[in-house]
């Protein structure tokens, strides 16, 4: 006779439940970090549209292509020297996110190049990590970055350049990077930031939807994601709190009013956290396109800042 004893349906199905109220939750908790994962990949991926084989801008003057270490030596940065016989001022250009010296302001930034070295300055424009022709790497939105510019100065301090006589123009990405970098590095003596934010987790929330397709929701796994798996912290992007180190340095902030990419909170935010900057502020043009509304004004108003500023 069979006298095993058989559980009563209940007790079973109470085992079911408390089984479900523990996996349940668990496999939610998975999803909930796998989605942030996934679009932490993304949002650190940087769009490398670029190509040695298929041919893009390059300045209208003798240029050299050069070669160096980013600050720390983790990568190699690519970029074009432009000389200026006789000139102790260079000016180094960075470019902003997903764009490349050849590409940025829709191809013309090669244009402001060669007119700022008519203008009296020798130029170096690099490509940052992940993009261009440089080595690879993730968006930190300026916290790695701006060692690309670090070793850039360094390049140009192994070059005869000397503090002071060094200057720095950044757009957007580049423009934050920039900061940063002005604000470690005493050789830099005047920056001009175009289009930049002031805090890159603020502009994250604004912009998460648009960007990621997923809601706010997510905003957090996708943080500790990125910090987990890149060892970055977006929120630590603020350059509002780094700008007022680069004082009393000549810093030009250039904004548009119309700007569709960035709040004009942000620039607000910034000039407050600056207020020894000089302001231009551009109406009409979208975002990082003030030189393509105007290049003569944007050009007169770079060269004149630098000219005066500059050693």
């Amino acid at each position: 006779m069979n006298t095993e004893k058989v559980a009563p349906k209940p007790a079973r199905s109470r085992r079911v439940l408390k089984a479900l109220a523990v996996v349940v939750p668990v496999l939610l908790l998975v999803g909930y970090f796998a989605v942030g994962a996934v679009a932490a990949i993304q949002l650190t991926l940087p769009r490398r549209d670029f190509s040695p084989t298929v041919p893009h801008r390059t300045p209208s003057v003798p240029y050299q292509d050069v070669r160096f270490p980013a600050r720390g030596g983790d990568v190699q940065i690519a970029g074009w020297y432009i000389p200026r016989q006789g000139s102790s001022r260079v000016v180094l250009m960075v470019h902003g996110k997903d764009d490349n010296r050849a590409q940025e302001f829709d191809g013309a930034f090669v244009d402001l190049a060669s007119d700022l070295q008519r203008n009296g300055f020798a130029v170096l424009m690099i490509d940052l990590r992940g993009h261009g022709e440089s080595g690879d790497g993730r968006f930190s939105f300026g916290l790695n970055e701006r060692r690309d510019i670090e070793g850039a100065v360094d390049w140009l301090k192994g070059n005869g350049f000397t503090a002071g006589g060094i200057g720095l123009l950044g757009v957007s990405m580049g423009g934050a990077s920039a900061i940063g970098a002005a604000a470690d590095e005493p050789a830099v003596g005047a920056l001009v930031v175009d289009s930049a934010f002031a805090d890159f987790c603020t502009l994250l929330q604004v912009r998460w939807g648009e960007s990621s397709g997923l809601p706010d929701f997510f905003i957090p796994s996708a943080l500790i994601a990125s910090r987990l798996l890149f060892g970055i912290d977006e929120c630590a992007a603020r350059p509002e709190t780094e700008i007022g180190r680069i004082a009393p340095r000549p810093v030009l902030l250039i904004f548009s009013t119309t700007d569709d990419l960035i709040p004009r909170s942000q620039a607000q935010q910034l000039k407050a956290a600056a207020p020894f900057a000089e302001v231009w502020e551009a109406t009409g043009p979208r975002h990082a396109r003030i030189y393509q509304a105007d290049p003569p004004a944007y050009t007169a108003k770079v060269t004149a800042f630098f000219t005066r500023s500059l050693k």
